[in-house]
């Protein structure tokens, strides 16, 4: 690590300090040399203060070199001129470290302003949380969004925004649509929450990001569907209405009563069927028009907390007759079971009465099963009802939630659009997953 040079010097300063150690020796006893000897005696000191100034010399230099190292300076180096005894060797160790601790330093850099770039230009707003609440990082998206030009703590947002408050104070993860207040409407937010550790540190990792053009594009799509439902379904009522009260009067024109003289028993009948007809098929609109008021004018719910294992064995004594009838196996899974949920208890019971049906409809074979699962996942409740039966092919899918849509000759098509505004009124998500002829599984998850 160290010259020759060095070497020599601490031992040829060593040698020095012996020689003065010697040279005293004959002026011990004599009194009369007190000035020599005290001249002796303080070159001694000095050499000895020399040797050690030296010696620490280098180990500051030593010392202030690993400081460097422990804070990531990487401009610091030992000096040619204080240190010239130092082995080219050691040197070139110390300089290729130098260099080494320059590049981390400077790809930690660049990769920091890199990734304050990318947050800051970010089309979603991104903010961190201490676990005291105190907002580490916050980029502009967010401070736009949010409508405020600075915050410090979440505790600031409590007056501001206070259901985006309760959630960044009450969920360690979650994925959830909210609503906030903006400057002159009121803007959905899709928020994900997940917490992650650094230095024994823990952090929370909110994103959300405006998605009203993405739910104006989803309505507009959905109102193309309702329209297209409701024109295919009227036009199928007033089409034979339109034609049979055509018919009817042709019956009794001016021409004909005149052949005839008199209306005859075969004009009254075909006129009994046609009235007949007539009101069948308008009342079949009425039922129509009734359904669509029932899916549009939901009641409030009355949420309660109660036991997910009391909903699903009601649901088996409510259905076993038809399911013993049927032949068909019922299988409860709950995890834990005494696992609870906070809802409409009277309209999830509804929404799982029409799910068993339609299982029910769904099964053809001797061998039918019907499973009630529910389990909790992270801050969610998960229910599922999966069934063997026919199952929906994958074309018309992202269709069986559209009101009046129906595969059912006789289907009124409300049920799964009833279950899916219920469900969205609790804060929650329905979806289907099917594998025709294999198994279908709608998750609802709260």
């Amino acid at each position: 690590m160290l010259s020759k040079k060095f070497y020599f010097n601490i031992i040829v300063r060593i040698i020095l300090i012996l020689f003065t150690c010697i040279a005293i020796i004959p002026f011990i006893d004599n009194k009369e040399k007190l000035f020599t000897i005290t001249s002796i005696l303080l070159i001694f000191i000095l050499q000895i203060y020399l040797l050690i100034s030296y010696i620490n010399r280098f180990n500051r230099e030593v010392a202030n070199f690993f400081a460097a190292l422990k804070t990531n300076d990487a401009s610091f180096a030992f000096h040619d001129k204080t240190f010239k005894y130092i082995s080219d060797e050691f040197r070139n160790d110390i300089n290729y470290v130098k260099r080494q601790l320059f590049n981390v330093t400077e790809l930690k850099e660049i990769q920091q302003s890199y990734f304050k770039t990318l947050i800051e230009n970010a089309q979603t707003g991104i903010i961190t949380i201490t676990k005291n609440g105190n907002i580490d990082i916050i980029n502009a998206y967010a401070l736009k969004v949010l409508n405020i030009k600075r915050i410090f703590n979440i505790q600031d947002l409590k007056s501001i925004h206070p259901g985006f408050y309760n959630i960044l104070s009450g969920f360690t993860s979650i994925d959830k649509t909210i609503v906030i207040k903006g400057n002159s409407s009121i803007i959905p937010l899709s928020v994900r929450i997940t917490e992650f550790k650094q230095k024994e540190q823990r952090f929370k990792l909110v994103s959300f990001q405006n998605i009203k053009l993405e739910l104006e594009e989803k309505e507009i799509e959905s109102w193309h569907k309702l329209i297209r439902v409701l024109t295919h379904e009227i036009n199928n009522t007033i089409s034979p209405i339109t034609s049979l009260a055509s018919s009817l009067e042709k019956l009794y024109t001016k021409e004909s009563l005149n052949i005839k003289k008199e209306i005859s028993e075969n004009v009254i009948e075909k006129t009994q069927e046609g009235l007949h007809i007539i009101s069948e098929r308008g009342q079949g609109l009425m039922e129509f028009v009734s359904n669509y008021k029932d899916i549009s004018s939901l009641k409030k719910m009355d949420f309660t907390k109660f036991k997910v294992a009391e909903l699903f064995y009601n649901l088996e004594l409510l259905l076993k007759a038809k399911l013993d009838s049927k032949n068909i196996e019922l299988t409860i899974d709950i995890k834990p079971f005494d696992l609870e949920l906070n809802a409409d208890k009277k309209y999830i019971e509804q929404i799982f009465i029409n799910l068993i049906k339609n299982a029910f409809d769904s099964i053809s074979n001797s061998s039918g099963k019907i499973i009630l699962s529910a389990y909790s996942n992270m801050d969610k409740v998960i229910l599922e009802i999966t069934d063997n039966g026919v199952g929906i092919p994958e074309n018309i899918l992202d269709q069986i939630f559209v009101p009046f849509f129906s595969t059912k000759e006789q289907g009124s098509g409300i049920g799964l659009s009833l279950a899916q505004q219920i469900v969205h009124l609790h804060g929650g998500n329905i979806s289907v997953r099917s594998e025709p002829k294999i198994k279908t599984t709608f998750i609802i998850s709260f």
